[in-house]
């Protein structure tokens, strides 16, 4: 726990480090597990709506009945009507668990990048601790960079550049002010 302290304080201290995750893999097997789900589930839509018509194209007056008139799909107490009705909630339900999961997935890929000098500036932070930061497994946690966004990303405009190049040491963040003691970006790194 004292671990997410720390690294909470980290990137409290400076939005430049709000830097995690996207999760890529799993996100797109999330997508398409529950596309796989979908789409057995329209497999057992297309089925009974199959058997409907054969139904309906019978001579059975009583079964052509049932097959026309909605109340008979939405109170009828045969086992067809009630198949229907389970069948178009779980559609319903996982529909909606799809769509959610599509556009979150659109809205992470429109995120930012972390730049080059601030990614590096991150991961020495994590590696110049005196206790390590990130321990088993986790050291790993932010090895594959392809899959890293910034949620507060940095102004990458030649002014700004500048700025931080050549004056970077007046705008860092004295001890006093910063929960960590000290600034995580440091004068070689701008």
């Amino acid at each position: 726990m004292l671990i997410l302290f720390v690294n909470g304080n980290f990137i409290a201290a400076d939005a430049d480090a709000a830097i995690y995750r996207k999760y890529e893999r799993l996100s797109a097997r999330n997508l398409l597990y529950l596309q796989s789900e979908l789409h057995e589930l329209e497999r057992d839509l297309e089925e009974l709506d199959a058997e409907d018509v054969k139904e309906r194209d019978s001579h059975d007056r009583e079964a052509q009945k049932r097959a026309r008139q909605w109340p008979n799909y939405a109170r009828g107490d045969n086992e067809r009507a009630r198949r229907h009705r389970e069948l178009q909630n779980d559609i319903g339900i996982k529909l909606r668990t799809y769509h959610k999961a599509l556009i979150l997935e659109n809205q992470v890929l429109k995120l930012s990048v972390p730049t080059p000098r601030v990614l590096k500036a991150f991961k020495r932070w994590f590696q110049s601790n005196p206790l390590p930061v990130l321990w088993g497994r986790d050291k790993d946690l932010f090895r594959d960079e392809r899959d890293l966004v910034a949620l507060a990303p940095v102004e990458t405009d030649r002014l700004n550049i500048f700025l931080q190049k050549y004056f970077g040491w007046f705008l860092r963040v004295s001890a006093e002010e910063n929960p960590l003691g000290r600034s995580w970006l440091r004068r070689d790194e701008n």
